[in-house]
């Protein structure tokens, strides 16, 4: 960013590890292997940066209309009944509900793609899932990359017969540790092993329809630092050696000459043969001490493709493959958009998966780093992302959880989790917590028809005729880049362009400074002028059970009643929220579809015009708004006159309110398809 407003982008597309050195004046790479790959972006608007960055590495996923609603997970989730009794108190407490997520608990011995037969037997969860599905509710679970070694187990059976392992030097199956014991790893850089995922995914499915899968523990995570010792394993040695020799016998060679040449064009340079990857010439701040390559994860002599990749080049794209595999798997399994989320990513895991910012703490830093991160993931190009509300260690507060759900409810993945260390945290835990949850959530439904359009702009590749789109959820400077007070601000941040979000991440804390940029803007709740000019910072009064929403003048927020699922939401009439700048006017657009398809050539666009005492509505798309509920109001602030009087079409409208003390008017009494175009007059 230049104070002028312009900005560009520099992006090393370089997948080994690095030292990333920011200096008052400088940005200093230092790489340990792989090509100086660079690009230039050159906006000159920040938006415009991210554009263009996205045309290189993808653009996002379209994620189902679904997972935009509210989720919650809990690790320590002991049995099926204690997930039946938690959906029925949020149930209780009138909380929206639209997803339900199973930790690691729900498997056999933590072996992916199985049921723990005592806990959360095969029948009853069925049960469980179908009435979810009856409920418009959806279901995720867990799944790691560590897939236990063990014979007889289908999933480690499968892979050893079709080469779909991770090898060590020695063309072994590498053997690492996670929560089943020794663990192998899929290969997910070779694409011969999608097709041993996809049959796995498929095997679980039939086992259990779940909606969508969540990929951890793949940066790879390790519980060995490089590969285990397995000398005093019971019982295990003889799957492992067995495992070995039938590996040595399908792969007789192993491209020991090309693992050499590699590590030499990686950047490496000529080097002795005795050079250790693990611990190279150069160390990077790993861990933040150094640490070597292998603490914690694979050893970097392991080898992928069959030895045609070490993972000293490939480690940090592990997550991004994983995710490409899944999101392959998923869409080809059930014919419709994947939900996926994971840990580890890497430039372009956005056109696959979405993302949560891993495993923090129920503390006001992790709360208001929460934002950032939420904002960062946006440049990334994985819009899909949150973090753990209310925090993942650590018990919370009713203080903190509160706080945390006033954000989280418009991260654009919305989910509470924590650990089963600390105390459970549901939203319906606490009465004050659960108050304030309603309110909020309430808000994010009534305005999912926003964040499904901005999803619909950064999936879509940009046109001569769309406006730049790139993020869901924005830092302030990318409205106002010409407006230096707004660079150092990282706790308020935008839902696309019109709507501010300021809240409070400080303990104790009961009034917010709200930077106002330059523009009109009006309070959320009572819908008045809060700020006719902008550029100023104004303390505001923000008590625990409130956080202060502006909506920037000179946009139209499409809208919908909201309900306790989005099936519900998506059944209820539409309205919009017209919020007129100093000159009168105001625009927006909405985006309709199934909310499912995987062709999106079936839909309904609609762009939205306001100009003094006139809103207008133009249709384009193939018509899927004919069988979506109707517009059948419109609220617009910032009025300069009464208005007394108004019509549809050139039919009277039977509802007009004005409200003198906001200058804002109501119209309602009347329905109109979305279809269609159609005019509305007021006098």
């Amino acid at each position: 960013m230049r104070p002028s407003g312009l900005a560009h982008g520099v992006f090393l597309r370089n997948s080994n590890g690095i030292d990333v050195v920011l200096g008052s004046n400088s940005l200093l790479y230092r790489t340990i292997g792989g090509v100086l790959d660079f690009y230039f972006f050159l906006g000159p608007h920040p938006e415009g940066v991210v554009q263009q960055y996205q045309e290189v590495i993808g653009r996002p996923h379209m994620p189902p209309y679904w997972s935009l609603g509210f989720h919650n997970c809990r690790y320590g989730y002991p049995n099926v009944e204690t997930l039946e009794k938690v959906v029925a108190n949020y149930s209780s407490a009138m909380i929206p509900l639209e997803t339900m997520w199973t930790d690691i608990d729900y498997m056999d011995q933590y072996r992916d793609f199985t049921l723990d037969p005592n806990n959360f037997p095969q029948d009853k969860m069925n049960a469980f899932l179908d009435n979810l599905h009856s409920n418009g509710q959806h279901y995720v679970v867990i799944v790691d990359p560590g897939i236990a070694i063990m014979k007889g187990y289908p999933p480690y059976d499968q892979g050893l017969e079709e080469n779909a392992f991770i090898k060590d030097k020695n063309g072994n199956v590498f053997i690492g540790r996670v929560w089943p014991g020794y663990t192998a790893f899929t290969d997910f850089m070779n694409f011969d092993t999608h097709s041993y995922w996809q049959d796995q995914i498929a095997s679980f499915l039939q086992l259990l329809p779940v909606d969508g899968l969540w990929i951890d523990m793949n940066e790879i995570s390790n519980f060995c630092s490089g590969a285990c010792s397995t000398e005093s394993a019971d019982g295990v040695n003889t799957a492992i050696h067995g495992s070995e020799q039938r590996v040595k016998n399908s792969q007789p060679t192993r491209l020991k000459s090309k693992t050499r040449t590699r590590l030499r064009r990686s950047g490496t340079g000529n080097r002795r043969v005795g050079f250790d990857p693990t611990n190279p010439p150069y160390s990077i701040n790993n861990f933040g001490n150094k640490a070597p390559l292998n603490t914690k994860t694979l050893d970097m002599d392991a080898l992928h493709m069959n030895g045609a990749a070490l993972e000293y080049n490939a480690h940090n794209t592990f997550g991004l493959s994983e995710a490409i595999a899944t999101n392959k798997a998923l869409e080809n399994l059930k014919k419709k958009r994947s939900f996926i989320i994971s840990r580890s990513t890497f430039p372009g895991s956005g056109s696959h998966t979405g993302h949560w910012t891993g495993d923090n703490h129920a503390t006001f830093d992790d709360l208001e780093h929460s934002i950032i991160g939420m904002l960062n993931f946006q440049l990334f190009g994985i819009p899909l992302v949150g973090s753990d509300i209310c925090g993942f260690h650590d018990s919370t507060t009713v203080e903190l959880c509160t706080r945390w759900i006033e954000v989280g409810a418009f991260y654009p993945f919305s989910r509470d989790h924590n650990d089963n260390q600390s105390h459970p945290q549901e939203l319906y835990r606490w009465p004050e917590v659960a108050t304030v949850a309603r309110k909020v959530l309430s808000i994010r439904y009534s305005i999912l028809p926003l964040y499904y359009t901005l999803f619909y702009k950064a999936h879509t590749p940009v046109t001569m005729t769309t406006p730049p789109a790139a993020t869901v959820t924005r830092p302030l400077f990318f409205e106002f880049p010409s407006d230096v007070n707004t660079f150092g601000i990282h706790t308020q941040f935008l839902i696309g362009p019109a709507i501010m979000i300021s809240p409070v991440s400080t303990q104790g804390a009961t009034t917010k400074n709200v930077y106002f940029p330059r523009a009109r803007w009006f309070d959320w709740y009572n819908q008045s002028v809060a700020m006719e000019k902008g550029g100023e910072m104004v303390n505001l009064p923000a008590p625990l059970d409130h956080v202060l929403i502006h909506i920037r003048g000179g946009y139209i927020i499409p809208m919908q009643e909201p309900g306790m699922t989005t099936v519900a939401s998506r059944k209820n009439p539409f309205s919009l929220l017209v919020a007129l700048d100093e000159t009168g006017s105001a625009s927006g657009d909405v985006y309709l579809d199934d909310g499912e398809s995987l062709d999106m050539s079936n839909y309904t666009f609609v762009n939205f015009s306001c100009s003094k005492s006139s809103l207008t509505g133009s249709v384009s798309g193939t018509g899927w708004a004919k069988s979506s509920p109707p517009l059948s109001s419109v609220t617009v602030l910032g009025l300069d006159g009464a208005v007394s009087k108004a019509t549809l079409n050139g039919q009277s409208i039977s509802n007009v309110h004005y409200n003198s003390t906001t200058q804002s008017v109501l119209l309602s009494g009347f329905q109109t398809s979305l279809a269609s175009d159609f005019t509305i007059i007021w006098e």
